[in-house]
């Protein structure tokens, strides 16, 4: 602070301090109206805040009904895939005893496939054995 005066205030002091104090009122005054416009935005902003909270409160609850269909859902897929599974055992143990059916007609065609090739050398042998007879017998009745 300044020295302690024992002057008087004059008239042109006066006048100064009321121009300081003036601008000083007005600098004050722009400084509580850009506070009060801040105060404004921030109550528009909170209210808009405060809206997009509802809203998203509504699409969360939305969500969770989504998500409790979607577990119901999963659910029942789990269920369809284990009898699929069932199913799919099932088809297995099919395509086992095709198999299985498969071989053996196999082994009956070759056995097929032997046998008459075994009884076409035994007929062979049979016509063989009529003509030798037949020829035996021949000679048997010209020597008798």
């Amino acid at each position: 602070m300044n020295a302690h005066r024992d002057e008087l205030a004059t008239k042109g002091d006066l006048d100064l301090v009321r121009k300081d104090l003036a601008q000083v009122k007005q600098e004050l005054a722009g400084k509580i109206d850009k506070i009060a416009l801040q105060v404004i935005e921030n109550r528009e902003q909170m209210a808009i805040k405060d809206e997009v909270d509802k809203r998203f409160d509504a699409v969360d609850k939305r969500f969770d009904v989504v998500n409790e269909r979607f577990d119901a859902v999963d659910k029942r897929f789990d269920a369809v895939d284990k009898r699929f599974d069932v199913v799919n055992e099932r088809f297995d143990e099919l395509l086992r005893g095709q198999d299985e059916m498969i071989g053996i007609f196999t082994r009956v065609d070759d056995e097929r496939v032997a046998t008459t090739a075994w009884i076409r050398r035994v007929e062979g042998s049979v016509e063989t054995n009529k003509s030798e007879i037949k020829k035996i017998k021949t000679k048997l009745a010209m020597d008798a």
